[in-house]
């Protein structure tokens, strides 16, 4: 007679849409350059709207992957593209470069499809992404301060002519 194995719900594949949606994402976002083109055209509003797609992302390392590794890189990756979209017009030109999207495709996809060196390599970084994390967020906050502090000087001089 033969045994049926239970497959756990971390052990179960996900669902091919929710690769199809990551992957056309950081095809739109990366490959096609949306994320830089969004920053150049609507400053700040660009900037939300790619953090915000980065959202599927997170939910699929939370909820369908359940990796705490993998969502510790997945955040710090974020909040690097974060840090740099606060410098006006440097940080759009750093997103041709860094390739968030990208760089969060192949985690999720190398998590899902079991590859040992991606799988290792995230998790030997966890900690590293933890602290990053917190010294990330601390910088995001200085340099909103000090770059919404610098409108207020240059808006302060113009009126002041």
């Amino acid at each position: 007679m033969e045994q049926t194995k239970i497959i756990t719900p971390a052990e179960q594949p996900a669902p091919k849409t929710t690769f199809g949606a990551l992957t056309t994402i950081r095809t739109l976002m990366d490959d096609l350059h949306l994320d830089p083109i969004l920053g150049l055209v609507a400053p700040g509003l660009g900037d939300w709207v790619t953090t915000i797609l980065t959202v599927p992302y997170l939910i699929t390392s939370v909820f369908t992957l359940k990796s705490l590794p993998l969502t510790l890189a997945i955040i710090y990756n974020i909040l690097m593209d974060c840090l740099w979209g606060t410098v006006p017009v440097a940080g759009d030109f750093f997103d041709f470069l860094h390739r968030g999207f990208k760089k969060n495709c192949k985690l999720v996809e190398g998590f899902a499809a079991k590859d040992p060196k991606i799988m290792s390599e995230v998790k030997r970084k966890s900690l590293y992404f933890g602290i990053m994390i917190v010294v990330l967020i601390a910088l995001i906050c200085l340099s909103v301060y000090y770059v919404k502090m610098l409108w207020g000087y240059i808006i302060d001089f113009f009126l002041n002519l």
